[in-house]
């Protein structure tokens, strides 16, 4: 089976960046796991009140994309991660892209919810000098 690289955002709203740390502490059972970004405090989407920490990472791991879905979500499950109405994100990992022939190609569901077109992700891949195929002339 031949390894993969993927970009993955991580993203917490508890009151610190525990739960991101001990999100990419877990990661490491999957395969190698690389920080590309510092846990960062930055503003929700739409809401100047409310806080997230984010950070962005690789993972470098030989499952496939619909079996590293599963893992992530259950990760994000063993970590405390309610899907409900309450507005708390214990963890959030979202697969942005996967690494082919040196260039970052945009994972579907990523594209679908218009990540790389808002903050946190277009502001940390900005930052850490990423470019991601297929997002191209996408604003908001």
């Amino acid at each position: 089976m031949s390894t993969h690289r993927w970009l993955l955002l991580l993203g917490s709203n508890l009151a610190g960046p525990e739960r991101v740390r001990q999100a990419l502490e877990t990661l490491v059972a999957l395969g190698h796991v690389t920080s590309l970004t510092p846990i960062e405090r930055m503003p929700a989407r739409g809401d100047a009140a409310r806080f997230y920490h984010n950070a962005l990472a690789t993972l470098d791991c030989d499952l496939d994309r619909e079996v590293l879905r599963a893992q992530l979500k259950r990760i994000e499950i063993e970590l405390g991660r309610v899907r409900d109405e309450s507005g708390e994100v214990a963890i959030d990992i979202d697969l942005l892209a996967m690494q082919a022939n040196g260039s970052w190609l945009a994972e579907p569901h990523a594209l679908e919810k218009r990540e790389f077109t808002q903050t946190p992700a277009r502001d940390m891949l900005k930052a850490a000098g990423i470019e991601v195929s297929g997002t191209e002339g996408m604003t908001d």
